[in-house]
């Protein structure tokens, strides 16, 4: 079956629906001689793919990169690609860019529902897109892929799709990748980026006020004054909406020379961030999955995320959790981490790199072929 991959909004796979649809598609073409994969998207990208036959990319034009453009380019010129390529379906990997009319038919996947859930994260313009105009469009896909229960959940309730027209497929990670590094490697990684003393970790882009990174900052003076850790908080992430507000409170902060904003980091050396760290902290307010809490396990990292959203349903049993919205819970869960003894740490460690490996691209991918497979059959007449 061919199968056209919108990579229309992918961010040159900086952010999570950008590291998705890189995963999904190489698992696909690689693992699934069922489909037969096409991806449209921005040339700029097209290094994002090298193991894609030239053939099978199709280019969407760069002044429709970004913004009413690619929304246009997608209500109006993918059904024409599909047709000149005999496409059977198109997977359109987030809902702001699901079609409202699709001539074949259309699987999407959503990530979450923020514009619901997290009000204040958008301006009116984009609210009512969120609230309003993505529902209609999610009730004519034909199926949607959801990426954790409580996405699911969430399409079922606030975009009153119906159940039977959702299936929950967890995301995966790479495995080759987030894997614990050597000890020389790690020591080497330190050395280069001044990391002398022990430091707690929360990767994430630097969103004012989604990504809670206000509260985690005032829970690590609480932490400091208190004398249980002597070390430093990093803030890796690109800059997003509201991230000069972050800036000021770490220039604000009695332990600034202590807190780090260390900008985007590349995938490559994001191993190497989670397995130097003491543990990797997460207090966003809303996640439709969290694969950081996956990746930091898979490297031998202990986790403490917030008890919200899908967050505790991927962080396992080797997560800890604590409220999101209260610094002293966020403090005390990294107090509790940075006391810990040496036996309880190695068994956290264990547990979550246990946890952790039982979610896989390949498992995604197969179940994504098989959401097609069902799909075709049921709009097929008999």
């Amino acid at each position: 079956m061919k199968v056209l991959l919108s990579a229309g909004m992918i961010q040159r796979g900086r952010s999570g629906v950008g590291r998705y649809v890189v995963a999904l598609a190489e698992a696909l073409v690689r693992e699934q001689a069922a489909v037969d994969l096409f991806i449209a998207g921005l040339d700029e990208d097209r290094a994002l793919f090298p193991w894609l036959r030239p053939e099978r990319w199709v280019s969407i034009p760069a002044n429709r990169s970004g913004g009413a453009a690619n929304l246009w380019w997608h209500q109006v010129c993918l059904n024409r690609v599909a047709k000149r390529l005999q496409i059977d379906l198109v997977h359109i990997p987030s809902y702001r860019r699901m079609l409202w009319h699709c001539e074949v038919p259309q699987v999407a996947t959503i990530h979450d529902c923020a514009p619901f859930i997290l009000r204040e994260k958008y301006d009116r313009a984009r609210g009512f897109f969120g609230r309003v105009i993505v529902p209609m469009l999610a009730r004519r896909v034909q199926h949607i892929i959801a990426v954790s229960e409580t996405t699911g959940k969430d399409v079922v309730r606030w975009m009153k799709v119906p159940a039977a027209k959702v299936t929950v497929i967890p995301n995966g990670i790479d495995h080759q990748m987030f894997c614990p590094p050597p000890a020389a490697a790690i020591a080497e990684f330190r050395q280069r980026h001044r990391l002398q003393q022990p430091f707690f970790l929360y990767v994430a882009r630097l969103e004012h006020p989604a990504k809670n990174h206000l509260r985690l900052i005032r829970a690590f003076e609480v932490l400091a004054r208190s004398g249980a850790f002597t070390g430093h908080l990093i803030l890796p992430g690109a800059p997003w909406h509201g991230s000069e507000v972050i800036a000021q409170a770490v220039a604000a902060s009695p332990f600034r020379d202590r807190i780090r904003l260390e900008g985007f980091v590349d995938n490559v050396d994001l191993p190497l961030w989670y397995a130097a760290a003491e543990a990797l902290v997460f207090p966003s307010l809303m996640e439709g999955f969290g694969l950081p809490l996956l990746e930091a396990q898979a490297c031998g990292t202990r986790i403490a995320c917030a008890d919200a959203t899908s967050l505790p349903e991927v962080a396992g049993p080797a997560g800890m959790l604590f409220n999101g919205l209260d610094e002293a819970a966020i403090a005390a869960a990294m107090t509790q981490l940075a006391t810990m003894a040496g036996p309880a740490r190695r068994h956290l460690e264990t547990l979550g790199m246990q946890w952790a490996a039982g979610f896989t691209w390949s498992a995604h991918a197969a179940a994504a072929t098989q959401v097609y497979r069902e799909t075709l059959v049921t709009l097929t007449p008999s």
